[in-house]
């Protein structure tokens, strides 16, 4: 979509970070809930061992599945996005995206950070700035007057 405002690297960057912000709230209440601790003898003293529980692990997932999917189809951004000016457009329309758009563009954030995070490093060198879960989604970011 020409004409549009793209997001710089840096914006997008900050933005995530508060995102991961607000998200490590939710990670904290659900592990406080669901990890347990236990005590292990060994033959040189007793050691405390934290163990994550797997449900905790997928509810986690759910919300922040949530979290972005809702957000970037409802309001056009997540709360960092918001924070930092900048929201997520239909790349051929320049339109709102939809939740199935919002989803697969997760589940890009996913498959983007699997391997080094290349994914996302890839928007430093695509002319339209769009990492791996733009390309799958078919998403810009722009940049957008904050109010």
């Amino acid at each position: 979509m020409a004409g549009l405002p793209l997001a710089g690297i840096g914006r997008r960057f900050l933005g995530y970070l508060i995102d991961g912000v607000v998200l490590s709230l939710a990670y904290l209440v659900l592990s406080s809930i669901f990890t347990s601790t236990t005590t292990v003898l060994t033959t040189t003293g007793s050691v405390t061992v934290r163990t994550g529980s797997p449900l905790a692990d997928a509810l986690l997932l759910i919300i922040e599945a949530a979290y972005f999917t809702l957000l970037w189809s409802r309001q056009g951004a997540s709360l960092g996005q918001m924070a930092m000016g900048v929201k997520v457009v239909d790349a051929s329309t320049g339109g709102p995206v939809g939740q199935t758009q919002a989803l697969v563009r997760f589940v890009g954030y996913i498959v983007s950070g699997i391997v080094i995070f290349i994914g996302f490093i890839w928007a430093f060198f695509d002319a339209r700035k769009q990492g791996w879960m733009d390309k799958m989604a078919n998403t810009l970011v722009v940049r957008v007057s904050r109010p």
